[in-house]
């Protein structure tokens, strides 16, 4: 089959990366993938092996058997595409959406089932599920849950600061508390700047507690980096989050994960997989101490985590999505 999406840009971002992981498993299952975005520029911080393209050049090419956008601005360009399947792979839950829905020419996927309850609540529609995901055998798994008395308990969190719904300054306060109080910790906090104006905001970051910031950091090294933490913490606002991709990263590493229910309902199963938190920091602070205290309880939900995000493999979402397009070409579908 012939595939592509309209992208914004290819720099490092979540909806950016779902699809060029997605696009690089339809080209080794024998399918062909291209990129479009305004400038047709490939990302550099990532091994993407499809064809990278232009909007202009959208329409100069044979017709595509599926064009996926998950930008709404994008869809009168994937209306007039001609695409035999034309899909809306809703990410954000949030988004002005009802026109969308109403088009039945538009296919819904969904990238989560927080995704696909909104949808079917707010609009009555249907959408296909399409789950996921992380390629789990990039991330190295934790096996060592013990913290010497010679080093700080390390919380590890998404340093977006210039986006308030990853609710960075959630992790940032439950760790300065519990500093103040007297508990061991350190913060640990990545992020990769877009703009200038996000880079500013991640060089001038305080904390009253001992942290880390590590900026830039490469993404096909991001296991080294979730290897340092004890925990990981993620504060998202449950009204906006798709899907949660530095839960699911941290699950791939085998960190015992501190979560809202933002974008999480497919990962976290309180106190199996991952402990479900409400986004306040009082419990947060909660939360962190208890993993903070229990050794046994880290490396249980740790190795939990690790199993259950094998069903959210990028390769079995993709060949999900393949085999659904499949079906819906047969004749008399």
């Amino acid at each position: 089959m012939k595939l592509g999406v309209l992208l914004p840009h290819t720099k490092l971002y979540g909806g950016v990366k779902r699809f060029l992981e997605l696009g690089n498993i339809f080209i080794e299952k024998g399918h062909e993938f291209c990129v479009y975005t305004p400038d047709g520029k490939a990302p550099d911080w990532f091994a993407y092996k499809g064809r990278m393209a232009t909007f202009e050049e959208l329409g100069q090419e044979e017709t595509l058997d599926a064009l996926f956008t998950t930008t709404v601005s994008y869809v009168p360009m994937l209306l007039q595409s001609g695409a035999r399947h034309k899909i809306f792979y809703h990410v954000r839950i949030r988004e002005k959406l009802k026109e969308i829905m109403k088009n039945r020419e538009i296919e819904i996927y969904a990238c989560s089932t927080n995704v696909y309850r909104h949808n079917l609540s707010h609009f009555g529609r249907e959408s296909f599920l399409a789950v996921g995901g992380v390629t789990v055998r990039n991330y190295q798994t934790k096996t060592n849950y013990s913290v010497p008395a010679d080093r700080p308990f390390v919380v590890m969190g998404y340093g977006r600061l210039a986006e308030s719904v990853k609710g960075t300054k959630y992790v940032v306060k439950a760790c300065e508390q519990l500093y103040k109080q007297g508990y061991n910790i350190k913060l640990l906090l990545f992020d990769t700047a877009l703009n200038e104006a996000w880079q500013k905001l991640l060089d001038s970051f305080t904390c009253q507690c001992p942290f880390e910031f590590v900026k830039n950091h490469p993404f096909d090294r991001n296991s080294e980096l979730f290897n340092r933490a004890d925990c990981f913490v993620s504060a998202e606002n449950p009204r906006y989050s798709g899907w949660n991709n530095t839960v699911a990263e941290a699950m791939a590493c085998a960190l015992p994960v501190v979560s809202t229910k933002a974008g999480t309902a497919d990962l976290i199963v309180d106190d199996e997989t991952g402990i479900r938190s409400a986004r306040w920091v009082f419990c947060f602070k909660r939360h962190i101490a208890r993993l903070y205290h229990d050794e046994q309880l880290r490396q249980r939900l740790g190795t939990a985590a690790r199993k259950h995000i094998g069903n959210y493999d990028w390769e079995l979402v993709a060949q999900r999505i393949l085999d659904h397009l499949e079906e819906d070409s047969k004749p008399n579908n």
